[in-house]
């Protein structure tokens, strides 16, 4: 059963890595971008963690970031957003989380990390 899984994490990542040229040039306020992207398994719900670093500017930015993309239902959409927002694509990696509370079952949290750069 993880199999499965991990191969169509595989190919989403795949496909994402390739749709990730840039198009546009802004103004650099912060660099790079962390967006963790979260969701439990068979739901639709995202949550979206953006981090553009550590100065309250940049910490401000992120909340507001995340606040806009955890409305969105895919990855894509997220994706989408970002490059429309002047961001490339660095690298897509891959987050597994499985955890159990007290022995009453499992639970498990799947997403994906896009590490994003901000077009000079």
């Amino acid at each position: 059963m993880k199999k499965p899984k991990f191969a169509l994490t595989i190919i989403l990542t795949l496909i994402l890595t390739t749709f990730s040229t840039g198009l546009f040039a802004q103004d650099q306020t912060f660099s790079y971008a962390y967006i963790s992207i979260k969701g439990k398994t068979f739901s639709k719900k995202l949550k979206v963690i953006v981090d553009f670093g550590d100065t309250p500017e940049q910490i401000k930015a992120g909340e507001e970031y995340s606040e806009i993309l955890t409305n969105k239902k895919s990855y894509a959409a997220i994706l989408n957003y970002l490059v429309e927002n002047q961001f490339d694509l660095v690298e897509t990696l891959s987050l597994d989380e499985y955890s159990s509370y007290q022995g009453t079952g499992g639970g498990s949290t799947t997403g994906i990390i896009f590490i994003m750069r901000k077009k000079k």
